[in-house]
């Protein structure tokens, strides 16, 4: 088993860097997710916000969702169309439903 230790850059990988379970968030965000509301988290720089919905990820999938994690960091500058292109263009056979609140 490789020695963990702290990550200060790039994804955090449990079974290589220290990582801290936020159990009582998670649950907070399966409950949102259960009741269909959505959330964003705002917070500085490498403070957990990837590695907390990674986590998430894995319980709702544990509890049967399609999960779908990106980061839309790098389209800044993208069009609509092209963001969605690029996230979505290499699907098939499945139909995504746009609203607009």
């Amino acid at each position: 088993m490789t020695k963990r230790y702290f990550n200060t850059s790039g994804p955090n990988i449990e079974s290589e860097h220290y990582t801290l379970k936020r159990k009582n968030y998670i649950e907070q965000g399966i409950s949102l997710v259960d009741t269909k509301r959505y959330f964003t988290i705002w917070a500085p720089r490498q403070t957990g916000k990837s590695t907390y919905f990674r986590q998430l990820a894995l319980e709702l999938q544990k509890k049967g969702y399609n999960v779908c994690h990106t980061n839309i960091e790098n389209y800044k500058t993208a069009t609509v169309k092209s963001l969605f292109k690029n996230l979505f263009g290499r699907t098939r056979n499945r139909t995504i439903i746009f609203q607009r609140s």
